[in-house]
């Protein structure tokens, strides 16, 4: 590292204060919202931030693990008045059919519920209100602008099928690993909690659940996570931004399977949202994997074994061989953004010491321990 890395910067490039050549110029907000005298002539950015630029970013940085937390809670809160609303208006009807209620009554409203469409109703419902509100009262707290999450550039057909190939393949592969690590973890005696989309029931609830999964979930994780939480955690560098939003992207799905595959693939949404200066590509990669999940446990559910078992070869063999050719594409043509000693002293160490981060990561891997050991 050269000794001018960890000099003064001065004079301020607005386009790009920290001069780092690998990042987009046009994808960050202004930085004089942290520092308002950026644009003075005698402006200098230290290596090391001094009071105010500091006590700026920790407050962005807090409101935007705030936010996520708010996304969790008022989710959490939505469904389970919901439900208790639900619960009891079944219990005042059958007392009102039978009488009396026999002993296992709640076991049975409980099964009622997740065999009806009214939980994946209530699923529906809860988290689509809960990231959308912390999307939107977020933008508004930390002055982003809506219309700035979508000014899409270079993106070409050729490009969006890479995407989704390279999407589908990190998908196929990270269930093997996953699988792998499952067992290993269950030889161990310790029990691993892995959701599945449900397809039996009703044709409301098959619908509820098709609706959430392939539009509305990766609608509004996307606003959430590539939308509001990476502009705000890439003030500072687009490659912390990457990095921290695809990890808490993992965390909040709260099991290891779908860690093991959020992860990485948060990784890729958040690269290519910044790549595009939009959130046009993620949104169409993020429902085009839930759409061939759900297209996969669709056949698995409704066709003959032998008739799915050769149609799923047939695509295993497809996305291994086109997902390995946009890998390699993507890994002679693109690389992530590199970050300068200036980014570093502003971003992980201040991230690392907000109690909000750490309460946030607490929080879901609680639920996911939770999951673990009591379902």
């Amino acid at each position: 590292m050269k000794q001018s890395d960890y000099s003064e910067i001065s004079p301020v490039d607005l386009q790009n204060p920290f001069r780092n050549p690998t990042e987009e110029p046009d994808y960050n907000p202004d930085y004089r919202e942290i520092l308002p005298t950026l644009d003075m002539p005698d402006c200098k950015l230290p290596l090391i931030p001094q009071q105010n630029e500091r006590a700026a970013l920790k407050r962005c940085f807090a409101l935007t693990f705030l936010m996520l937390l708010f996304a969790f809670v008022t989710s959490s809160t939505i469904y389970i008045l919901l439900q208790t609303g639900v619960t009891f208006a079944l219990r005042h009807v059958d007392l009102q059919k039978l009488g009396e209620l026999p002993e296992n009554y709640p076991m049975i409203v409980k099964q009622f519920l997740n065999d009806s469409a009214i939980n994946s109703a209530l699923t529906l419902i809860s988290f689509t209100v809960g990231n959308l509100s912390a999307f939107l009262i977020g933008c508004r707290l930390t002055h982003l602008r809506r219309d700035d999450l979508f000014r899409l550039r270079d993106l070409s057909g050729v490009r969006i099928m890479s995407y989704v190939l390279l999407g589908l393949w990190l998908q196929l592969i990270s269930g093997y690993a996953a699988d792998w690590i499952s067992g290993f973890l269950d030889t161990a005696g310790i029990p691993v909690y892995s959701p599945d989309i449900s397809l039996t029931g009703s044709a409301a609830k098959t619908a509820a659940v098709v609706l959430y999964t392939c539009v509305l979930a990766p609608i509004t994780e996307e606003l959430l996570m590539r939308g509001f939480a990476l502009k705000n955690l890439s003030r500072v560098s687009q490659r912390f931004g990457i990095l921290m939003t695809a990890l808490l992207f993992g965390l909040m799905h709260e099991n290891l399977p779908q860690l093991v595959f959020t992860v990485p693939l948060g990784i890729m949404l958040a690269y290519i949202t910044i790549r595009h200066n939009s959130l046009t590509p993620a949104i169409i990669t993020h429902i085009a994997v839930n759409i061939a999940a759900v297209l996969l446990e669709c056949g698995r559910t409704m066709l003959p074994h032998s008739t799915f078992r050769k149609a799923h070869m047939l695509y295993i063999l497809l996305v291994l061989l086109l997902g390995t050719v946009s890998l390699f594409y993507m890994l002679l043509t693109e690389r992530l953004p590199d970050q300068t000693p200036h980014q570093s002293a502003r971003s992980k160490r201040l991230v690392m010491t907000a109690p909000l981060f750490w309460v946030l990561v607490a929080v879901h891997l609680g639920m996911a321990f939770a999951a673990a050991y009591l379902m």
